[in-house]
């Protein structure tokens, strides 16, 4: 265990945060991630009101007073897109580490407590446009390259605690940070005219503390038959940040002649107060099904004078367990799980807001004890052909691992 717990940690030391290679990452602080683990993909990115004992809960603290073990999860996830639009095709991939959590409890059944990272948002995007120069006659070109990389991260600390018999409260702490570089190469030239390029270069970055809230409550039907309920509310939060903008000559061949440092200016970037309400329906290592709906009120926040839609995401999933205790057949013991989504997002492009739909899938494959290798899937669409916007179509393949064990536990008998 310990060997797997080292070689977990030191994959996170040599890699990298999966980056989404979105074209539409290009507005605000880029593409949100969902701030669920693996086994949520795989059930339709539900979590709010759907606590489990064997995975970490990240979308609501206050799940958290459900985890009896110290529980270790980790996964890596590859993206594939293909654009398709007006006169434009094209694809990528990208692929990395994505989730990283550890839960263990502190007063068993009372308070839970749990760290780990996960990407906020994303940034990966390279346009190009080329044209003639307006009022010129044809006799003078511009060609536009433009490109983004770049992302925040949460570093989270949670704590759960139940403070009567069936009352749950908790409390996320984010810190947030990271940076994001945009670049557009400009080129100008002609048939007269002499090509002349010119670089501009910003390079923003943020660091911040944010907190979400949660709730949650277990109405108990039989003795393992359960309704549970879930909210989570998060405050309108500055994210504090610098602006640094260059301006860099280039030659003909474009080798850097000149570099003009702008200068530096502090930013803020408002993020949204945000809503959540969870339902699900559980039958204890059988199956459970259950909704989320979540509100962000983006119409208040950002930076500037942008202009952002609120946003809403329902995601509607569910797991089901054939036979949990099945020691003839392995497959009978997997969790199988499902589900779908839809997303508001809140960034409009041509005066037209964009959405995000998805159908998932997943299981989690038991191994030794009580642990689990976690796989999923999702296909889904984001964006159209009309409008002079872009449709992506995208696969996601996650591969996760959870390792639960009772840990910090001193033995009585050698």
């Amino acid at each position: 265990m310990k060997r797997i717990f080292i070689g977990l940690v030191c994959v996170l030391l040599i890699g990298h945060l999966v980056q989404s290679q979105s074209i539409y990452s290009f507005q605000g602080l880029g593409s949100l991630n969902h701030q669920g683990m693996p086994n949520n993909v795989g059930n339709g990115e539900v979590g709010i009101g759907s606590p489990t004992i064997w995975h970490i809960n990240t979308q609501n603290p206050a799940n958290l007073i459900y985890n009896t073990f110290s529980t270790f999860q980790l996964g890596i996830v590859v993206d594939r897109r293909q654009f398709s639009g007006e006169d434009l095709s094209g694809e990528a991939t990208e692929g990395g580490l994505r989730f990283l959590g550890y839960a263990f409890p502190i007063l068993p059944g009372k308070w839970s407590s749990s760290f780990g990272i996960l990407p906020y948002s994303s940034v990966s995007y390279n346009t190009f446009s080329e044209g003639e120069v307006i009022g010129s006659g044809g006799t003078v070109n511009q060609i536009s390259d433009n490109r983004g990389e770049g992302g925040l991260t949460n570093f989270y600390w949670s704590n759960g605690f139940k403070i009567m018999d069936k009352f749950l409260v908790g409390v996320r702490t984010n810190y947030t940070f990271g940076s994001i570089l945009k670049t557009s190469t400009i080129s100008i030239g002609g048939e007269d005219l002499p090509t002349s390029n010119v670089t501009y270069e910003e390079l923003e970055a943020y660091s911040d503390v944010n907190f979400l809230f949660g709730i949650g409550y277990r109405h108990t039907l039989t003795e393992k038959s359960f309704v549970n309920f879930g909210a989570t509310f998060s405050p309108r939060s500055p994210l504090n940040g610098t602006s640094e903008l260059s301006l860099i000559r280039l030659s003909g061949s474009g080798s850097e002649l000149e570099t003009i440092e702008v200068g530096s200016t502090d930013i803020t970037f408002d993020l949204p107060r945000t809503y959540g309400i969870g339902v699900s329906y559980q039958k204890l290592n059988h199956y459970m099904i259950g909704m989320d709906m979540e509100a962000q009120a983006w119409g208040n926040a950002g930076s500037g004078n942008t202009l952002y839609n609120n946003s809403l995401k329902i995601s509607l999933g569910g797991e089901l367990t054939p036979d949990f205790d099945n020691v003839n057949s392995y497959w009978k013991r997997v969790k199988y799980s499902g589900g779908l989504n839809y997303h508001k997002l809140p960034y409009i492009v041509n005066n037209q807001a964009l959405t995000d739909f998805g159908i998932n899938f997943g299981a989690s494959l038991p191994v030794s004890g009580y642990s689990s290798l976690d796989l999923a899937f999702k296909w889904g669409q984001l964006g159209e052909t009309t409008n002079g916007l872009i449709k992506e179509t995208y696969y996601k393949v996650v591969i996760g691992a959870t390792i639960n064990d009772r840990w910090f536990i001193k033995r009585k008998y050698d």
